[in-house]
Formats: C-alpha cells, sequence, structure tokens
C-alpha cells in the first residue's frame, strides 16, 4: 500500500538562502527564478501569505488528511485508517528537489511517493482518497494528468487546483518575495533585509554610473557594490570611458600580454581568443547556450569563421567556442538589431546563461573595442556603437518618444503626466524631474538633439503648480505649438522682448530704433567714420563686441585685433590705432544712447545691453528656464544668473552657431552649477544616430557621453520616407535647389524654412537692377533696399560686391553670387519659385531651407546638400586627401552638420562628403555575406571598386558587400576583394579569410578614380 503524508513549507531564513545559494539548484530558483519549466499556474504560489482560517472552509477533498501517532492517515469518508511510514522515513524519502524541478502541476497538498523499480529518488504524485458506493475502501495513487475529466472538472469545481499550501505561522505580515495580498497589511520589512544575490542580481541590471552612485546608500549596497567580484567588466568599461588612470593601465596590460596591439595584424583574433578564456558559473549549460546561439542569423557565419580562421578554438572546449562564437557575432554584426536579436536568444530561460554573465561578457567586448579605437586600430567605429546601444537599451529600458511628452504635456487634466498615461521616462529625465531647486542654485542640463530637452522643462513646471516659472529664449520668439503646451504658472517670453518691455519702446516712440543689425554702412556716414568703409567696419565690431560683453564700459578688449586693408589684405591693429578707435566707439554709444540725437539709431543689441546695466530684478519669479542655452550671448547669460531665483540651464554645445563659445560658459562654470546630461534622442532610430555620434567622435572628440536614439526603425540607405526636407548651409545653395525642382519635368510644392519673405528674393532683385544700371541706362528701375541703393552713387555693382567682401558680410556675398549666376534669367526663376512656393507645410512635397533656420525643427526625412561641407576624399586614399586635416575645420562647421543630421526622423540622404568623413571612423556600409551565395557556375565575380581587377576569393568563408548608396548611381552595390577589403577594415580582414589567403590578396588596380 502506497503511504504518504503531508508536505509542509516553511518560510527560509537568511541562513538558508545563503546555503541555497552555493548549490547548483538554489543558485539557479535565486538568479534565475524564469529559467524553470512553466506551469499551468501562478509560478509563484507558495510565495504569499495565506490565512490559516479558509483551511475550515476547504471541500472535504481538500482538507489535509489527518494521522494518529503511528503515522496511519484516516479516511475521511469511511473512518478506516490506511497504514503509513513514520514520520522518519517520509522526511528522508522527500528530496526538496523533486518539487523545485517536477514539471507537474501540484494540485493538492499531499504527496504520495510512488517507489521506483530503478532505485532513484521517489517521484511525488498527485494521491487521493477513492470512494466506493460511500463505502470507505483502499487509497489508489495517480496524477492528475492521468484521472478522468470528470475528476479533473470535480477539481476544478471544489477549487483544489489552486489552492495555496498550509504554511506556518508568520511573524508579520511580509512574507515571500512578492509582498503581502490585498487583504494583508503594507509589508513591514525593510530592503536592507534582501541577501547579497537578490542585489547583485537586480545591480547587474543598471547603468554602470548607477552602481558608483549607489554606493552611498547604505554599508550593505557598499559592500556589495565594491565586491571586486561583481560586475568588474562593466565598471572597468565605465572607468576606461572616463579616463581613469588606474582602469587605462590594466587594459593596456591587458592588451600587451594578449598581442591585442596595432603592430600585430593578428589582434582581432587575438582578441576572440582572450573572450573565449572568459570565466563561467557552475549553473550554465554549454549546450544549451549553443541551441540558443543558432537562432541567430550570423550563427552559421560566425562558426564557419571559427572553423577556418580558429580552428585550436573551435576543436577546444564547448564553453571556450561557446564565448568565442558570441564575440564573432559581435564583430559581423551590421546593425542595433542583430546585436539585441543575439541577447534576446541568449537571455531565454532555457540558455541557462545567467543575466550576469551575458552582460559581463558584452561589457568586456565593448572595453576591448572602445580600447581598440583609442590605440589607434583601423576597425569600424559601428562596432563598438552597436554593441554600446544595445547594452544601453537593456539597461535603460523605459523611454518614452518626444512627441508622447508633448502630447501628455498639453493635457489640462492633471499636473502630472504619470497620472495620465502608464508610459515612463528613461532614468536621466527622471532623474532631472525629482531635481528640486533653491534660491542661487543653478542645473546646467546638457542634451543632445531630439532628447526632449524642451518637453523637459514644460514637465518640469507640470510638476511644481505651487511655483512660479519664467521660460526665456534668447532671441527667437517661443512657437506657438510650445506654447499652448505650458502650465498656467509659467511665463514665456525672450530676453529681447523683456528688455524692449523696459527700454526698448522709448527708442521706438521717438523713432530711433534701428529695425535691421548694426550694419558698417549705418556708421559710414558720421564724421567719426571718416568716410572710411574700413574703420566703419571696425567701429561696428567693436560695438557688437561691447553689446554681447557683461563690461560696463567700452575699452581696448573690444577692438578687434587685425582687420581688413583696403588692399584686400589682413593686417594686425596697432596699440594707438586701438586706442583712437576707442575714443569713437565711445562717442558713438553715448549719442545712440541719447534720445534727443535722432542721427544715431540704437539697435536691438544695444538695448538689450542698457536693460543688462540697469541690473534688471525678475523677483517675481521661483525658477528661471532657459532654453537654448548654447546660443546664449555673455550678456544674456549675466541677467540670468543675476537673479536669485532658481536657474535651469539647457542646451546642447553642439548645436552652437554663434560665435559666443566660452564665454557664457565661464560665467556658468564661475556659479559651480549641477552638472546633468541628456544622450537619449526620441527623434530617430540607431542608424541616424550613429551618424551624429559619429560626427561628434571624429570631428570633435567626444568620448564621454555617447548619444543613442530609441527603437524606432530608420535608414542611411538612401530610401526617402514621407515628406523629403533639403537642407543647405548658404541662401546660394537653397535657391539652386529650388530652381532645379521648379525647372524639372514634374515641378513640387516647395515649402522655404522661415518664409518667402526672409528668403530675400527681393535683395536679389534690387541687386540685379543695380547691376543692370551699371551697364546701360535703364529707366523706371527703383531700388527700395536702402542698403543697394546706397551704392548708386558709391560704385555701383562693384562697390556692393568690394563691400560684401571688406566687410565680411557673407549673406551679401551669397546673394550676390545668385545674381552673378543666373544674370538676366532671374526674375524668371523667382517668378516660378514664388508660384511653387506654399506657405504651410502640409501642402508642400520638398522643404528647402538653410540649416541655420532649420534648427529646431524635424523632418521626416533630411537631404544633406553637398555644400554644408565638402571632403577630398576617403580615409583609404591619403594622395587624395593632400593633407586634409579634421583639426583644421572650424567647430561651428561640423556644429551645422551635427544640427542637420539630427533633424531627420525616419530617413537621412547623405552627401558624398558625410560619407568621405564616415571613413575617418573607417565606416564604409560593408556587411558581410557568405562567400558560396556569390559563387556562380561561371567565374568568381569581380570587386566592384572601380578600377580594381581582381576577382572574389573562391576559398573565402565571407566576403564583404557595399551597400547600395544614392550618391554613386543604382546598382553600385557589390563585393569587395579581399585586398580593397583590407584597405578598409583593417585587422578585421582575418576573420574572413585564413591568414594565408590574406596575405596573397594583392590589389591590381588599372587607372582611373579609386571609388568607395
Amino acid at each position: 500500500m502506497t503511504q504518504c503524508r503531508r508536505g509542509k513549507r516553511r518560510r527560509l531564513a537568511p541562513s538558508d538562502c545563503l546555503s541555497l545559494s552555493n548549490s547548483n539548484v538554489g543558485a539557479v530558483s535565486l538568479t534565475q527564478p524564469f529559467s524553470s519549466l512553466a506551469a499551468g499556474r501562478d509560478s509563484h504560489r507558495g510565495l504569499y501569505p495565506w490565512n490559516r482560517k479558509a483551511a475550515t472552509q476547504l471541500d472535504p477533498l481538500q482538507r489535509p488528511t489527518p494521522r494518529n501517532a503511528n503515522g496511519v492517515s484516516e479516511n475521511t469518508t469511511s473512518g478506516k485508517a490506511s497504514a503509513g511510514r513514520p514520520h522518519s522515513e517520509v522526511d528522508l524519502a522527500f528530496d526538496p528537489r523533486d518539487f523545485l524541478a517536477s514539471d507537474s502541476s501540484i494540485e493538492r497538498d499531499v504527496f504520495v511517493l510512488h517507489p521506483n523499480p530503478s532505485g532513484e529518488r521517489p517521484v511525488p504524485l498527485l494521491g487521493c482518497p477513492s470512494k466506493n458506493n460511500g463505502v470507505g475502501g483502499d487509497t489508489s495513487t495517480r496524477s492528475l494528468e492521468g484521472a478522468p475529466a470528470a475528476f479533473q472538472q470535480n477539481q476544478m469545481r471544489t477549487g483544489i487546483i489552486g489552492a495555496e499550501l498550509d504554511v506556518d505561522p508568520l511573524p508579520d505580515s511580509y512574507f515571500g518575495l512578492l509582498g503581502c495580498r490585498g487583504s494583508h497589511s503594507q509589508p513591514s520589512g525593510h530592503v536592507t533585509q534582501l541577501p547579497d544575490e537578490i542585489l547583485r542580481a537586480v545591480f547587474c541590471h543598471l547603468p554602470a554610473v548607477d552602481l558608483y552612485r549607489l554606493r552611498s546608500v547604505c554599508q550593505q549596497w557598499q559592500r556589495v557594490l565594491s565586491d571586486p567580484m561583481f560586475a568588474p567588466w562593466k565598471r572597468r568599461y565605465y572607468r576606461y570611458r572616463k579616463g581613469e588612470g588606474r582602469a587605462v593601465m590594466e587594459m593596456d596590460k591587458i592588451l600587451k600580454e594578449n598581442n591585442i596591439t596595432k603592430d600585430n595584424e593578428l589582434c582581432m583574433l587575438n582578441l576572440i581568443r582572450y573572450v573565449s578564456l572568459f570565466q563561467h558559473g557552475r549553473s550554465v549549460n554549454t549546450d544549451a547556450v549553443l541551441n540558443c546561439l543558432q537562432h541567430h542569423p550570423l550563427f552559421k557565419q560566425s562558426k564557419l569563421c571559427m572553423s577556418q580562421t580558429l580552428p585550436d578554438i573551435n576543436h577546444a572546449a564547448r564553453i571556450s567556442s561557446t564565448w568565442a562564437i558570441q564575440a564573432v557575432i559581435v564583430l559581423l554584426s551590421n546593425s542595433v538589431q542583430e546585436i539585441r536579436r543575439l541577447i534576446s536568444c541568449l537571455g531565454r530561460p532555457c540558455s541557462t546563461l545567467p543575466a550576469t554573465e551575458l552582460v559581463e561578457v558584452l561589457y568586456c567586448l565593448a572595453t576591448l573595442l572602445f580600447a581598440l579605437r583609442e590605440k589607434g586600430i583601423s576597425i569600424s567605429n559601428r562596432i563598438h556603437y552597436n554593441l554600446f546601444y544595445a547594452l544601453y537599451l537593456r539597461e535603460n529600458p523605459a523611454t518614452v518618444s518626444s512627441k508622447q511628452l508633448k502630447h501628455l504635456c498639453s493635457s489640462q487634466e492633471s499636473n502630472s503626466w504619470h497620472l495620465r498615461t502608464n508610459a515612463s521616462l528613461n532614468p536621466e529625465l527622471e532623474r532631472i524631474l525629482n531635481l528640486e531647486t533653491s534660491p542661487h542654485h543653478v542645473i546646467k542640463i546638457t542634451g543632445y538633439a531630439g532628447t526632449g530637452k524642451t518637453s523637459l522643462l514644460i514637465e518640469y513646471a507640470w510638476h511644481r503648480p505651487h511655483l512660479r516659472f519664467l521660460y526665456v529664449r534668447p532671441t527667437k520668439p517661443v512657437p506657438e505649438d510650445v506654447a499652448h503646451l505650458f502650465p498656467p504658472n509659467v511665463d514665456f517670453t525672450t530676453m529681447r522682448t523683456k528688455a524692449y518691455q523696459c527700454i526698448g519702446h522709448k527708442y521706438h516712440q521717438k523713432k530711433k530704433l534701428m529695425i535691421c543689425g548694426l550694419k558698417p554702412f549705418a556708421v559710414l556716414g558720421s564724421p567719426e567714420g571718416q568716410g572710411s568703409l574700413s574703420r566703419a567696419n571696425l567701429i561696428s565690431r567693436s560695438l557688437c563686441a561691447f553689446f554681447s560683453s557683461v563690461d560696463e564700459a567700452i575699452s581696448v578688449a573690444h577692438v578687434p585685433g587685425d582687420h581688413r586693408s583696403t588692399c584686400g589684405g589682413i593686417r594686425p591693429m596697432e596699440h594707438h590705432e586701438k586706442l583712437e578707435l576707442v575714443e569713437d566707439v565711445k562717442r558713438i554709444w553715448t549719442k545712440m544712447v541719447d534720445l534727443r540725437e535722432p542721427n544715431y539709431l540704437m539697435t536691438h543689441d544695444g538695448y538689450l545691453k542698457l536693460w543688462q546695466l540697469s541690473e534688471p530684478n525678475l523677483s517675481q519669479f521661483d525658477v528661471i528656464l532657459l532654453d537654448e542655452a548654447e546660443d546664449c550671448s555673455p550678456v544674456i547669460m549675466d541677467i540670468v544668473l543675476s537673479q536669485k531665483c532658481g536657474k535651469l540651464l539647457v542646451g546642447d554645445p553642439h548645436q552652437q552657431i554663434c560665435s559666443f563659445k566660452g564665454a557664457s560658459e565661464a560665467l556658468v562654470e564661475a556659479h559651480r552649477p549641477t552638472l546633468l546630461s541628456l544622450t537619449q534622442s526620441f527623434r530617430f532610430g540607431p542608424e541616424i544616430a550613429y551618424v551624429a555620434a559619429t560626427i561628434l567622435d571624429v570631428c570633435k572628440r567626444v568620448k564621454d557621453k555617447t548619444l543613442v536614439g530609441g527603437y524606432q526603425d530608420d535608414n542611411t540607405s538612401g530610401r526617402p520616407v514621407g515628406q523629403v526636407a533639403i537642407l543647405c548651409r548658404t541662401t546660394a545653395a537653397v535657391f539652386d535647389e529650388a530652381v532645379r525642382i521648379v525647372t524639372s519635368d514634374n515641378p513640387n510644392k516647395i515649402y522655404l524654412i522661415g518664409g518667402l519673405d526672409t528668403f530675400g528674393m527681393d535683395t536679389m532683385l534690387d541687386i540685379q537692377m543695380l547691376m543692370i544700371k551699371e551697364t546701360e541706362q535703364a529707366a523706371g528701375l527703383e531700388i527700395r533696399d536702402p542698403l543697394i541703393r546706397l551704392f548708386e552713387r558709391r560704385g555701383g555693382f562693384r562697390g556692393l560686391r568690394n563691400y560684401a567682401v571688406q566687410v565680411g558680410d557673407s549673406e551679401l556675398e551669397e546673394r550676390i553670387a545668385v545674381v552673378e549666376k543666373y544674370g538676366l534669367g532671374l526674375p524668371s526663376f523667382v517668378e516660378k519659385i514664388t508660384n511653387q512656393c506654399v506657405n504651410c507645410t502640409t501642402f508642400a512635397n520638398v522643404i528647402l531651407g538653410t540649416v541655420h533656420k532649420a534648427k529646431g525643427s524635424e523632418f521626416e526625412t533630411v537631404q544633406i546638400a553637398e555644400d554644408l561641407i565638402k571632403l577630398p576624399g576617403f580615409q583609404h586614399n591619403p594622395h587624395v586627401l593632400s593633407g586634409f586635416r579634421i583639426d583644421s575645420v572650424p567647430d561651428v562647421n561640423w556644429n551645422l552638420l551635427y544640427i542637420a543630421v539630427t533633424r531627420a526622423k525616419r530617413c537621412l540622404v547623405m552627401s558624398r562628403s558625410l560619407e568621405y568623413l564616415l571613413s575617418f571612423a573607417s565606416e564604409y556600409f560593408l556587411k558581410p555575406v557568405l562567400t558560396t551565395n556569390l559563387l556562380g557556375k561561371g567565374l568568381p565575380p569581380k570587386c566592384h571598386v572601380s578600377g580594381c581587377l581582381n576577382r572574389i576569393a573562391r576559398e573565402a568563408v565571407l566576403t564583404m558587400m557595399k551597400a547600395p548608396s544614392p550618391q554613386y548611381g543604382p546598382n553600385v552595390d557589390g563585393p569587395l576583394c579581399h585586398a580593397c577589403t583590407r584597405l578598409r577594415t583593417g585587422p578585421l580582414i582575418h576573420l574572413l579569410a585564413s591568414p594565408q589567403l590574406v596575405r596573397t590578396g594583392v590589389r591590381t588596380v588599372m587607372r582611373g578614380r579609386d571609388p568607395p
């Protein structure tokens, strides 16, 4: 007769958890709760508190079987007894691992130990008493799965399935890993009661920066996070990117000892060998990990690469081969999605690979790849970026798009968008929203393009309805689509508007306000200008420098250090010349301020300077929100920082297009601000983010913060999506694009960013009239622009052109270039462009504009114009570069390119120069394909590089394929031979073929250009 007894569960004390963690079963249960096979009920059953009083209400079949002192169970129906083992024998026969590893649904609190003939451990089965016409009988044992359907329905009806087991009395209501049920009181425990193993499992999912910040929470967290065995590679990666000396020394030692150096052409193979030695936990099942890896699309390619290039690892221990295959998949991955696919495959419960070990392997690879780039080893920057991007998304999964955030901010139902939606912010935004301000406190937030800087300020005000805010922009007015998002406790304006309300309106009433900015021709007729264009230019430049400074008086520091002479050359200014010029500038400024002097007009920057000198007081506000702080002049920054209230300064220094660099930053640093950053953009996905991040890395040497995007699908392959915006550097290039569109067979509707009125069409026509009057007597032609009309008596068209060159007026030079290019046909082109222009982007097919005017906007597809940046060629063609250096280009040029790229949301159409620039990061948009897929019945295909006579090697496992590019026409994608691939990928070529095959590859080139 089968013997049975009731098995009881008890609460695990910390010492019990420690003992279980040292065993295979316990470690898996604590660190991989989702790796066990799923059952047909709640996987957390038994972890909740349970009310013992409910046992009296159970069905008789559900009640525990009573036992007498001799271990005999009494049948609740018949009153008979059945013999059973003593308690000690049952305890010895029962193994907790049977319960933990069982995949059957145990639906009752009675275990029947079925004897196994093979001598193995007894298997727990469900035991239930049977009924014989109401008379007690023998007890039969059977599993629920083998029971008749009627019996299973009866069990469901009576509530046996899903019923909680009886547990020992609890000291309090806090029990289990999931807290209390709704019928119990609030948990009374504390987070410090969690064992270290649970904390490690939680901390491994956090970003590295949080691991260092959380050390100061308590002694237990400090002990766990300071353990050298906890996440060593994640922390080393963070320290190495920060440039910590000890981390740099550690990495240098690792690279040197493992021959991962620039001088060793097999450095990438040595990197894989080093990763293959990664130590793993005892619970890792190598076969299960390999089975999961087979679901990755690059597994087959990686396996073949291992067999040809690393046969020693391929035939070594299976765990070494597993780590090596993961490393090869990362090196061959061409997108962030492929890395995320790798993490998804290895994150399956059946892989048995703990999350901590998976993250450590990936961070080990990320650190090594970043170190290779720092050591000048020519490998694509995309490999490290894809890995970093995937890890970032894994550690910062809670995201919300900027469009969602703006929509949520517009809701008037609640002051907190967390109450209006289930969406959540990423940790960067959430940390800023929780940060409080105080009087004299300055918070400086540096955010990349599309990170939701403006939306963050609006949401910050929504969270604090009891405070009074002032939202300020430097010069541009607040757009209407943003103004209605502000809560009622925010006033929004510009500093120029505030200055006009206090001082500027006085000069406007006296008709003493200059509409345009201060130009040399405005000073030319004054006695101080002495009729000299060169001197008038120096005076205007000195006044503009004084207007943007924080100085109280004009001094020699505001005078330019050099000037352009009448002969066209540039010579330095002598000290006595500066002193004489300062006196003239002071006299002009005094007359500009005087309301009774009608001949000297005041400018907008002038009355803004007067307002700053008056020490304005904005005490009615509790907090000032300064947006686009990168374009603030020192005078605006001084007005904001001089206030006693709290200040939030938000900006992106890489979008700075004004010439105030350094001065405003010094003012902010003097106030010792709290520094925060936003690195995740909600505007675009990984492809566009990669191009923008590479620009910052290669051109501006930004290493500590990396721009990442979201989960959106975007592309840089030239497949336009939605509306196309063509962004140029100059007005002349915008006009050329507009002419090309309106003169095509099917002209499209055009929208000019900023409007047709601000484009300067009338000025171009006036310049053309001036040019016509210079060559012939034209009656009835009236020039309306006062500056152009002035040169009717001062040299005509040639005088205007010399003036633009001498004073450095680039905008005027561009318009003169358009007039010279189109000549007498200019009016007809202007008329066609005017007819095809629309006033709303909704009705336009193409959007045109300069990057300056497009700042702050976003478009579905952005096409980069060729005039935005010009590079001579690719990095692997030194004879074409002819001494070109990245650091010789002014930062403002790279800022304009970065702004243009980050306006795109879904598609980026790159210019040829932009592709040239990406080659400086060893990015050639190559992807590996199996060579067998390229081979036909005849000869192997030729190398697609123009001028190369080589063919693809049959013996190679993989061949690099060039992705299509719109800059080189259709059908330009094709395979590259090993010689051309080696020029572009460096040591990565040894992954594609054996070292012997790589050494035999010689480039055969005929005369002609060397394309990508």
